[in-house]
């Protein structure tokens, strides 16, 4: 066996690689000049190409007619800074997996409803604050806590949460973000949650939603801007409500256009509710053989600058809206709406002593 045989076979030992392999390292360095530059030119870590040129030469090139290169400058070879590109890849799609599991969790989730009857209350924008009218949302507070068989949806808009360029208007009301926050707090305990949505005040200072959430003690459902969810009644008679900030679509003729819009066009609901445009609207009707509620909260704001300046009405009723739902009536009498809590507990505690 010759001397470049064996040089071969002593070479090869570690790595089998073809002589077209390491031609192409050659050809790399002659065609860029130097092992540096040639690397950064390969898919090849540099301290792998260095090493995989210096096999080359020893197994191609010979010996004795060779010419001399000239030795470059050694630069340090550093580990990469951080985990392989495929556990981040892996991490991602865990993270990715895991969310859309949870997105998919809330999409018509269940409450199960152990009673016939029960009051369904969407507590309309409360902006708590120098400009809520607080008698009136104390009222409705009694209500509900002295009411049998009641829960509430919180449509949104808890505080007004000012940020951004809006921030200066804390100048303009006598309360801070510290005291929003503990107002926001007593409202999570006072009342008889079922679902919690953030609106846009809510999300202004996403801080604020981040809060409400970690002090969520009750683990009220909590979602942002929207929540489909279903009634599960003893009988099995389900009611769907689909609750929303706000329904995409408006018109200066229809104060629930945005709910008729979802009920034509969206997923099928008995219940289509929003607040945000402090209207309140209520309607009920037959569409392809359901029967649909359409409704729209006003909310507790008043004496609002920003109202008066673009002419939007200052409304008198409709603040919060009622559901009562009687799970073994026909469909046209099972959801009766009102717009007065005082009005739909008195009802429901009515319907209930009758049964």
């Amino acid at each position: 066996m010759g001397l470049a045989a064996i040089r071969v076979q002593e070479v090869m030992a570690g790595k089998s690689l073809t002589h077209e392999e390491l031609q192409d390292v050659l050809d790399l360095v002659e065609k860029y000049g130097s092992v540096s530059e040639a690397s950064r030119h390969s898919d090849l870590k540099r301290s792998t190409f260095e090493s995989r040129y210096q096999r080359a030469r020893d197994i191609l090139e010979d010996p004795v007619t060779k010419e001399t290169v000239e030795q470059e400058v050694s630069l340090p070879t550093f580990p990469d800074p951080d985990v392989d590109i495929d556990v981040i890849l892996d991490h991602l799609s865990k993270r990715f997996n895991k969310k859309a599991e949870h997105e998919k969790a809330k999409h018509w989730f269940k409450i199960k409803i152990p009673t016939r009857f029960y009051g369904l209350v969407v507590i309309g924008d409360p902006h708590l604050g120098v400009h809520c009218r607080i008698d009136l949302l104390r009222r409705d507070i009694s209500l509900l806590q002295k009411t049998k068989n009641v829960g509430a949806v919180q449509i949104g808009d808890v505080t007004n949460n000012w940020s951004g360029r809006l921030i200066s208007l804390y100048s303009e009301e006598d309360i801070s973000r510290h005291t929003e926050r503990r107002l926001a707090q007593w409202f999570l305990k006072v009342i008889p949650w079922v679902v919690w949505l953030h609106g846009n005040h809510d999300t202004m200072n996403s801080e604020f939603a981040t809060y409400l959430e970690t002090i969520n003690a009750a683990q009220i459902p909590m979602t942002e801007w929207a929540a489909k969810f279903k009634l599960v009644f003893p009988n099995d008679v389900e009611v769907r409500v689909d609750a929303s900030h706000n329904h995409k679509g408006t018109s200066i003729y229809n104060k629930l256009q945005g709910q008729k819009r979802a009920s034509l066009w969206g997923e099928e609901a008995d219940i289509y509710v929003a607040g945000h445009h402090h209207t309140w609207a209520i309607s009920q009707e037959e569409q392809n053989g359901r029967v649909i509620n359409l409704a729209r909260a006003r909310g507790y704001k008043g004496l609002d600058d920003f109202a008066l300046r673009h002419q939007f009405s200052d409304e008198n009723y409709g603040a919060s809206i009622m559901f009562v739902i009687d799970s073994e009536a026909a469909p046209n009498v099972r959801v009766k709406p009102f717009a007065d809590i005082e009005e739909g507990c008195e009802f429901l505690t009515w319907k209930q002593n009758r049964a």
